[in-house]
Parts: structure tokens; C-alpha cells; sequence
């Protein structure tokens, strides 16, 4: 009997992993058809974008977000300069200014039934934090070009996302290009600190106009190398949601009196209880629709034991979630966040505190909710001395399709520019002026055709941020094409 036994468990065990490894051989490769890479424009065109790009990054377009003024000098020189180098544009397109923000139109040719699609950039950026510039190679809103690379504050976010769109447009109206239907630029003078100004009254804009797209293009991902481990080659990483955020603060009170006779609890370690509470009990690691065929797009890089572990979810799941949950990146991208991030009380070293604060942000995935974040942290805290306020809140977005023409013209145009490239899903894990336009548009996608390796994310909003030539060439013929297959 236990011999049967045995010899039954070892053959579900061995059926088991044909099953396995059947599914992993069987496992789709990549998504974008492969083709050869074209050229991206002779070395004296080049080096005169580059050259422009690097102009853009003179004018200190300045996000403060400490309640200083902007420097209205900059902003306004910046949409001059727009206007003076890229006048073949200029000459297609309608411009008009929405507070410092710039919203282009591209009429379309005819009577054409297509509802719009529109490209989203901004051109405010952060500020360099004090006492770093020297630390800089080149300094940060001098524009260099040297080394291969576009050097200064807003390199990358989100100036040379901004003028590859503007190279690309001004190549098709110098060639006569007229769209079949309208495409728009909307350029946002204020994403860093939130956009209400900028996108907020563009979209207000739009709706009393009673535009609506067929799908929008933000920044927010792009073709990432090194990123993703045992993963060698580029991959596209088509954003197709957004998270959320909301910030809650936890604030307790407590009797005051001498600290020679403090009682079992003061404001300061009832708060800090508070936060650790939610700290201690983060949202689970789950792997959803999306992230399985991210995992799916990446397997045909890995190991054939890598494989088997992607190639049958339905079982491993557990197992790689856990594993993803080591890097705070992809952990990022199963889950909603939990972050605190400053905490106050007190006032003397031998006084007890009778009030004391703390603040947790929240990046909401798209399975939660503002409400629901405030409700979770209610219940982990459990302590009616402890009010739990939400300072804000922004829904994450919904998730874009798929199947759609938006998603198939931007990984169709990756394969057109890039060669084979495996394209899959993925999730925005920070703010966009897109938060802006959802409802704007039946699809709001976020990607940024450029490289990223590991060293290049740590340059957003840090030191030596910087783009290739070859990005911003690159990125200018690929906006090109798109705008040809989904306008031409």
C-alpha cells in the first residue's frame, strides 16, 4: 500500500513538471516584431539637436514647491526659444498659452471622424538641492554637450522628452506632413508640484471645449537594460496605470507634566507606536494581470529554470512575489507603499509632550483606494488616542487596454525604431501630469522612448542628470513614426 502510494505521488510529482516545463518551452518571446534598426539623421544633424536640447536646459523653468515664486523670466524665454527653433511647427500647429503652460494643436487634414490623440510633456523642473552643485560635473542649468550625452537639470525629466517631441514635429510640418486627425501637445509648466495649474486648467480647458481623445502619452516608463536581473537585453515598459498617493497624519495626545514622572505613555511614543504599527504590517506582495505578462515578456531572457518559475504563475506565484519584494522597485509594482517620512513632538528635553505628529505616504496601486488606505491604517492603529488625518489624496488611475490601437501603435513603433525589443505592461510608480486627463481620454498610456540603466534612474532629480545624443535623436524618429501611424 505505501509502495502504491509513493509510486503515485512520484508520478503527479513527474507529471507535475512535464506540465511545468512544457509550459515554459511553449512560453511566448517577444511582442514587437523584429525589424532593422533605421538611421537616426547625419552627425551634423545631431549634433544640432543636442545643441537645442541643450539650450532648453539654460532656461531654470524652477518648481519650487516651498511657496516661492518662479522665475517668470525663464518661463517665458523658454516658450520663446520653442518658438524661434522650431518654426516649421510653429507654422502648422495652433499655440496658446494656459497660464505659463503651452497647449499645441495640430489641426487634422479633412473632415476625419477619428477623435484626437495627444503627447504630454512638461517643462518645470526641480530644483538642485543646496550645496550640491559642485558635485556636478558640468553645472546643472549651464546645457552642456560633451562625453556623448546632453548634460543638466531636466535632461531627463522632462526636457528631452519634451524636445525630441518638438524635433519630431518640426521635421513632419518641414515635410508637409497634415495629420489625418488632430494631434495635441500638452506641455505643463507646474508637474512638479502637482500640475493643478498647468494640466488641471488645460483639461478644464479641453472639457468646455468638449475634446476628448482616443489616447493620451505621458512620461512615465521607457526601455530599461540592466534594471531587471539575469535580463540582458532592453526592454519596453509600456505604462498602462498609474499609482495614486495620499498622506496620512497620525497625530496623538497625551496628559503633559515633568519627565522626572512620566506615565506608561507619552504623545511621542503613542505616535511612534502608530507608525510603526503601519510599518510593521505592509499591503501584501500580489502579482496581478498585468505584472504576469510583464514576468511572461521577461522569462524568454532567463535561464530555462527561470523559465519554468514564470511560466507556471498559477503555482510559483508565492514564490515570486517574495523574491520580487527584495528590490524596492519591484516591490513597489506589486503593492501600495507605505512610507513614513517625518515625525515632531515635544518641545524641552524635560517636558512631556502633550501633542506629537507623524506623516506616512502612501503610493496607492491600482486595486486600493484613498478611502481604503485611510481605513487600513485606522484598524492597524487601533488607539482612540490617535486621530488619523489624510492630508490629500489622488485616486490611482485606471488601467489602460491592452488591445488597444494606442498600446499597438507605441509597441509597434518600438519594434519599428528599436529592432526586437519584448514590450510588456507596467505600472507608473510615481506622479504624472496624466493623473490630469484620466477621463480626458478612453486610454492614457506613459512611456519615454529612451534607455535607462541602473545608473540613470538614480540621476532624476539628482546629481548629473543627463541624456544621450543618441536618446534624443533616437527619441525624435521615434515620435516620428508614431505620430505617422497613428495620424498619417
Amino acid at each position: 500500500m505505501i509502495r502504491r502510494v509513493v509510486l503515485a505521488v512520484a508520478a503527479l510529482l513527474a507529471a507535475l513538471a512535464a506540465v511545468m516545463a512544457g509550459r515554459a518551452l511553449t512560453l511566448p518571446g517577444a511582442s514587437a516584431t523584429a525589424q532593422t534598426p533605421r538611421a537616426f539623421g547625419s552627425a551634423q544633424e545631431n549634433a544640432a539637436a543636442a545643441a537645442r536640447l541643450a539650450e532648453a536646459l539654460r532656461f531654470a523653468t524652477i518648481s519650487y514647491g516651498d511657496g516661492r515664486a518662479p522665475d517668470a523670466a525663464a518661463f517665458e524665454g523658454f516658450a520663446a526659444f520653442l518658438a524661434a527653433r522650431y518654426p516649421a511647427a510653429h507654422r502648422a500647429m495652433e499655440r496658446e498659452s494656459v497660464g505659463r503652460s503651452l497647449l499645441y494643436r495640430w489641426p487634422g487634414a479633412g473632415k476625419s471622424d477619428r477623435a484626437p490623440v495627444a503627447f504630454i510633456a512638461h517643462f518645470d523642473v526641480v530644483p538642485v538641492e543646496p550645496g550640491t552643485d559642485d558635485q556636478w560635473t558640468y553645472p546643472p542649468f549651464r546645457g552642456v554637450v560633451a562625453d556623448g550625452f546632453v548634460w543638466g537639470r531636466g535632461a531627463m525629466d522632462d526636457k528631452g522628452h519634451l524636445i525630441a517631441l518638438m524635433e519630431a514635429a518640426e521635421r513632419l510640418a518641414a515635410a508637409g506632413f497634415a495629420p489625418s486627425r488632430d494631434i495635441y501637445f500638452l506641455f505643463g509648466h507646474d508637474e512638479e508640484v502637482g500640475g493643478a495649474e498647468g494640466a488641471g486648467a488645460m483639461r478644464r480647458l479641453l472639457d468646455a471645449r468638449g475634446v476628448r481623445f482616443e489616447w493620451t502619452l505621458d512620461e512615465g516608463s521607457g526601455l530599461v537594460t540592466g534594471v531587471i536581473p539575469n535580463a540582458p537585453q532592453p526592454m519596453a515598459l509600456i505604462s498602462v496605470a498609474e499609482k495614486g498617493s495620499t498622506t496620512l497624519k497620525f497625530t496623538a495626545t497625551a496628559p503633559g507634566g515633568h519627565s522626572s514622572a512620566p506615565g506608561k505613555d507619552t504623545a511621542v511614543s503613542l505616535v511612534a507606536r502608530a507608525v510603526v504599527a503601519v510599518a510593521d504590517h505592509p499591503y501584501p506582495l500580489e502579482i496581478d494581470a498585468d505584472m504576469a505578462a510583464f514576468l511572461r515578456s521577461v522569462a524568454p531572457q532567463l535561464s530555462f529554470g527561470e523559465r519554468v518559475v514564470l511560466a507556471n504563475l498559477w503555482l510559483t506565484a508565492p514564490l515570486v512575489a517574495s523574491a520580487l519584494g527584495e528590490h524596492p522597485t519591484t516591490a513597489a509594482a506589486l503593492r501600495t507603499t507605505t512610507a513614513p517620512t517625518m515625525i515632531e513632538g515635544g518641545v524641552k528635553v524635560n517636558v512631556l509632550p502633550q501633542t506629537a505628529s507623524a506623516i506616512v505616504n502612501y503610493r496607492i496601486h491600482p486595486r486600493d483606494s484613498v478611502a481604503g488606505v485611510k481605513a487600513r491604517a485606522e484598524r492597524l492603529i487601533d488607539d482612540p488616542r490617535i486621530t488619523v488625518e489624510a492630508l490629500g489624496g489622488v485616486e490611482p488611475s485606471p488601467v489602460a487596454s491592452t488591445a488597444s490601437e494606442g498600446y499597438r501603435a507605441i509597441a509597434q513603433t518600438t519594434g519599428e525604431i528599436f529592432g526586437t525589443v519584448q514590450t510588456a505592461p507596467f505600472l507608473t510608480l510615481q506622479g504624472t501630469d496624466t493623473r490630469h486627463y484620466v477621463g480626458a481620454a478612453d486610454d492614457n498610456f506613459r512611456f519615454t522612448p529612451f534607455v535607462y540603466g541602473p545608473d540613470d534612474l538614480k540621476r532624476i532629480h539628482g546629481t548629473d542628470e543627463r541624456v544621450s545624443i543618441l536618446d534624443v535623436v533616437r527619441g525624435a524618429a521615434w515620435y516620428e513614426a508614431l505620430m505617422r501611424r497613428a495620424a498619417g
